[in-house]
């Protein structure tokens, strides 16, 4: 398949109009008709049904098009690798869970900066899992994510642990050592910190006692626990570099097990190691890295 054929698939899914999409990609609808069909020849499969005057995806449809999407986004990647010549230059893309950019610091990138005067520094924000996606087919540079990656194409420098504890907006009162019980009748906010904090809940909160708030943010998560006088687990970092730390508490919590503390990992591609502007990143965050 084709990019141009690609393409036309993916503006015809958003702006659901043959018509609109011959417009929007300058050619005419005869054109985008048949690319329509030689993208649906190629899959040997319907991908898209006109009714009364709307076009749906079919089943495989709606399965394929977020690999397409992806599929896009690379050669979109690619293309702006060859314009920029990247082969000529120093830039870096580095990504990033949400909550991971405040923990690191930020006087690495500067460092970097400064010593090696890059053309370009693009930081992203992803989910850890698209954050690895990114860097094994080549989009990003350098990842920084919770846990060691699997993958044996990756490599990770330990950048630093963090560590957990049940914290309470300093108003509420509730006693000491707190139990996933005692957190009923509180505003609990809940955030997944990952693999090994989900595992330590399953084994430690044994009546499965339902928080009243879950978020995806670690600003969101504080943010409530402020608002709504709240308790939540939370990054001793994430609190410490807080604006609301002051109206924030620790409280001891009793547990079976104390929350196991997560490794935060700066991950690159192997096989780049010896790039000039993958050299000198690498030695940056080793000369980094927690004692």
């Amino acid at each position: 398949m084709h990019y141009e054929q690609l393409k036309t698939f993916l503006t015809v899914v958003e702006l659901k109009n043959f018509t609109k999409t011959a417009e929007a990609l300058h050619v005419t609808q005869s054109t985008v008709t048949a690319r329509i069909q030689q993208t649906e020849a190629f899959y040997g499969q319907k991908l898209l049904i006109r009714h009364k005057g709307n076009i749906e995806l079919t089943v495989i449809g709606y399965k394929l098009l977020p690999l397409l999407q992806r599929q896009m986004d690379l050669w979109e990647q690619t293309k702006k690798i060859a314009e920029e010549g990247l082969e000529e230059s120093f830039q870096i893309t580095i990504s990033a869970a949400y909550s991971l950019w405040r923990k690191i610091n930020t006087e690495i990138i500067k460092e970097l900066y400064q010593a090696y005067q890059p053309t370009h520094i693009h930081l992203r924000t992803d989910h850890s899992t698209f954050v690895i996606q990114h860097v094994l087919d080549g989009s990003t540079d350098f990842g920084i994510v919770y846990n060691k990656p699997m993958s044996k194409e990756i490599s990770s420098v330990l950048i630093q642990k963090d560590t957990f504890h049940l914290y309470k907006h300093k108003d509420l009162h509730i006693s000491e050592p707190a139990k996933f019980q005692d957190l009923v009748d509180q505003s609990w906010i809940y955030l997944n910190w990952g693999r090994s904090f989900q595992s330590w809940m399953e084994n430690e909160d044994e009546q499965g006692v339902r928080p009243k708030m879950e978020v995806g943010h670690s600003d969101l998560a504080i943010q409530f626990i402020i608002d709504l006088k709240g308790v939540g687990f939370l990054s001793d970092t994430e609190v410490k570099q807080s604006d609301y730390a002051d109206c924030l508490e620790q409280i001891e919590f009793k547990s079976k097990a104390s929350i196991p503390p997560q490794s935060i990992y700066f991950i690159f591609k192997e096989r780049r190691r010896n790039e000039p502007a993958m050299k000198a990143m690498i030695d940056i965050f080793q000369h980094n890295r927690p004692v």
